[in-house]
């Protein structure tokens, strides 16, 4: 199963995509493969890299639509590829623009992929998060939402109204 992680800057998808494959690879025993492509935060791919030698995983960094192709194609035999995408705001279309044009390289690489495409939202978004999940959801069709740090002052209150306009 190929699982694609969007959000904005700074919710949390790298680390989230490390716990995910910590989960897969610890407590369910999957092979997991991570795939990155076009991260921009300086730090996030060293960030990955730590993530994958502590789990023994492999990691691949795509610099273009086309490499993340042929990645996706060369992690075929594993459980669960994790795809991690740069953080962006919905309002920037041309970056929303360069999402969907990922989603559909992985769907050329691997049929049916990416089989979830899963939102990351910080729980401390407040309103914004339903402008945020609607334009996500818009271009990429949206399979899951997760949310993040949930462990400080956010009541995460915005999930109501989230799940009340999304059934």
């Amino acid at each position: 199963r190929c699982l694609m992680v969007v959000g904005p800057t700074g919710v949390g998808k790298t680390t989230t995509i490390a716990k995910l494959a910590g989960d897969l690879v610890l407590n369910r025993k999957r092979t997991v493969a991570i795939a990155t492509i076009d991260t921009y935060r300086v730090g996030a791919t060293d960030q990955l890299r730590a993530y994958a030698d502590l789990l023994d995983v492999p990691l691949e960094i795509a610099q273009t639509p086309a490499q993340l192709g042929t990645i996706i194609q060369g992690f075929a035999d594993y459980d669960h590829v994790l795809v991690d995408t740069a953080g962006r705001l919905p309002t920037q279309l041309h970056l929303m623009e360069e999402l969907k044009k990922i989603k559909r390289v992985i769907a050329k690489a691997d049929s049916g992929a990416p089989h979830e495409v899963l939102l990351v939202i910080d729980g401390n978004t407040g309103q914004n998060a339903l402008s945020q999940v609607k334009a996500f959801d818009d271009a990429l069709s949206l399979t899951g939402l997760i949310i993040t740090k949930l462990d400080g002052t956010a009541k995460g209150g915005v999930l109501a109204a989230i799940a009340r306009e999304r059934p």
